[in-house]
């Protein structure tokens, strides 16, 4: 009797609960993301670059919202996307973007594809975990954040100010 009171209560518990689908689209690969990109392949496939672009790309990003980004840490950041080391000959060239993952939303304003390689943030070329983490730590008084990215061969900058 006790076992049937204790699995009625437990239904009438479970039935209160939110009426939602956990699963989120963002739970699968993300489309926009396009196809994986195999290290060392050169990216052919991808979109040519608009001459008229400007090679310095502007955005903002609140304190707050930086802040937020760095209390969660490198971990959650880094969850964001897939990528790959660049090392061409040997020497480290920079990190390139293979695939946006479930948090990868949060850069969909900025002007980042698969395929592009990012060489340095704020001057760092983050090749180990120290320049990370050095990084993370200028970020938190950091007025602006300059990444600097190669797409197809073309170096361009996205530059984000720091607004109070």
């Amino acid at each position: 009797m006790r076992r049937l009171v204790l699995l009625v209560a437990l239904l009438a518990v479970a039935a209160c609960g939110p009426k939602v689908n956990p699963q989120t689209p963002f739970d699968e690969d993300d489309p926009r993301a396009g196809r994986a990109i195999d290290a060392g392949v050169p990216v052919d496939a991808a979109p040519p670059i608009d001459a008229a672009a400007p090679t310095v790309r502007t955005t903002a990003v609140s304190r707050a919202v930086l802040t937020a980004v760095l209390d969660a840490g490198p971990a959650d950041l880094l969850a964001s996307f897939e990528v790959t080391a660049e090392r061409p000959d040997g020497a480290f060239k920079g990190w390139r973007l293979v695939r946006f993952l479930r948090g990868g939303r949060r850069f969909a304003s900025l002007d980042l594809q698969p395929g592009d390689l990012l060489t340095a943030i704020n001057g760092h070329s983050l090749e180990s975990p120290p320049d990370l983490g050095t990084l993370w730590d200028e970020l938190r008084s950091a007025t602006a954040i300059e990444a600097t990215i190669v797409r197809q061969g073309a170096p361009f900058t996205i530059h984000a100010d720091v607004t109070e």
